[in-house]
């Protein structure tokens, strides 16, 4: 009889806190990587939580939707991943409140972790899978993957950011998370993460075997995509953003908010310098925004040139990344790389991106293609950049091409999820060798 680790993988728990209908950009690798593992003729089954909505097809599609505290009492959240009232205005973002930061590892151990772990036993109990793949965060997705590990599934712990980089907790608390981290990191049969600065400072920390597996972007979906031609102004250059621009959202790592306030206040700049760029020029947005936000992007002369569409459908995001003349790009963190920028490169349109230059979105442009990278240090600064880019993309016969050595389909969310599959396999032959090695030594004893 074959024992746990010696069987083919034939059904995965793929555990993601958000996920589908949910309309946010952490969405879209859980969404990649299902996709990847069912073209390569693996079951799939996704535990996520109710705040991501719920599909008439959950049953059929195996989607287990654990219960959430979240769910049941109206707050900003709801609003900004589109559960309930999916319309709801939000005023201006606000600060998590003060209590939480004494909960260990995040909010949603309490609100969502102990639903998930009982429909967690449940499917163990069940229809048993061959691997469970956490993705994080929150971080609780990863006491799932400890729990099913003491039952003996193979477990790949996926970092989509850095844990102990991004806490908040009261310096009393951090112990915890060194613990968790580290209990995580040594026990999961297969340690991945979304970039190599993440990975190696897994590695560094815990003296563990960490992978890269990149965000992603999913060609099917792309296929799919809005036609978007005529939203954009034919007579301007069109520059698109999609996503959440969190211009009024403090950050105490990524400072995405920050870098956007200096984009922002860049333009105004231009249009003083250069009035006659409002003939020429558009910026669109589209994402969740707070009415502060849309009040801060369309006063005086930015009103001109900057159009607000607001939260739209992932299919039309990606039709207006594909129509664009130029994407706008701001990652926030120098480990930050997103599935929207792979959802850019994929869109071959030259990016302006707002971030440090060695950071890994700025490493992966650079190989990419002619992108712009501007540094976020002072309006003047970015203003500059932001001429030169425009400039030169408007000039006549400008067409951006990619790099020829850049291979964009290594990206490609069903070559991702591959690879994944063929880490835990590696991973189980090691250990195989290992335990029938030790028996030959004891053997020759």
């Amino acid at each position: 009889m074959k024992s746990r680790r010696d069987r083919p993988i034939e059904h995965i728990l793929l555990v993601a806190y958000l996920y589908s209908p949910c309309n946010v950009v952490s969405v879209h690798r859980p969404l990649g990587l299902r996709r990847a593992f069912e073209s390569a003729g693996v079951r799939t089954t996704v535990l996520t939580s109710k705040i991501s909505g719920s599909a008439d097809d959950d049953e059929a599609q195996r989607v287990i939707r654990a219960g959430d505290l979240r769910t049941r009492f109206q707050t900003q959240y709801q609003t900004l991943v589109g559960y309930g009232e999916a319309e709801a205005a939000v005023d201006a973002r606000t600060k998590p409140r003060w209590w939480t930061k004494y909960v260990v590892p995040d909010i949603t151990a309490l609100t969502w972790f102990p639903r998930a772990c009982m429909r967690l036993l449940g499917l163990i109990r069940r229809d048993r899978p061959d691997v469970i793949v956490t993705t994080s965060g929150p971080e609780s997705s990863h006491l799932l993957g400890l729990v099913a590990r003491g039952f003996g599934v193979r477990w790949v712990a996926d970092y989509r950011d850095g844990w102990l980089r991004d806490v908040s907790h009261p310096f009393f608390l951090r112990w915890i998370d060194k613990l968790l981290e580290r209990s995580i990191a040594r026990r999961a049969t297969v340690v991945t993460a979304i970039n190599e600065e993440i990975a190696s400072d897994v590695r560094r920390r815990y003296g563990v075997s960490a992978y890269v597996i990149s965000n992603g972007f999913d060609k099917a979906a792309i296929a799919e995509a809005a036609d978007e031609r005529e939203t954009l102004d034919p007579k301007r250059f069109s520059l698109v953003y999609t996503g959440m621009f969190a211009i009024d959202l403090e950050e105490r790592v990524l400072h995405r908010g920050k870098d956007s306030r200096t984009f922002v206040e860049a333009l105004e700049l231009l249009l003083e310098q250069e009035p006659g760029l409002k003939e020429r020029f558009e910026l669109l947005v589209a994402g969740t925004i707070s009415s502060a936000e849309r009040e801060f992007l369309t006063r005086g002369d930015l009103a001109e040139v900057v159009r607000v569409l607001g939260q739209v459908p992932y299919a039309r995001a990606l039709g207006l990344q594909q129509a664009a003349d130029g994407l706008l790009l701001i990652p926030g963190g120098a480990a930050a790389t997103t599935a929207k920028v792979f959802e850019y490169l994929a869109a071959r349109k030259p990016i302006f991106a707002i971030t440090e230059q060695r950071s890994a979105a700025a490493e992966l442009l650079v190989e990419a293609g002619p992108h712009t990278i501007a540094s976020p240090d002072s309006p003047a600064s970015l203003a500059r950049a932001l001429r030169a880019y425009v400039t030169r993309w408007t000039e006549q016969g400008a067409r951006y091409e990619p790099l020829p050595d850049f291979d964009l389909d290594a990206y490609e969310y069903e070559n991702l999820g591959r690879r994944m599959l063929e880490l835990v396999a590696a991973a189980d032959a090691l250990e195989r060798r290992k335990v029938h090695g030790f028996g030959r030594r004891k053997d020759r004893s």
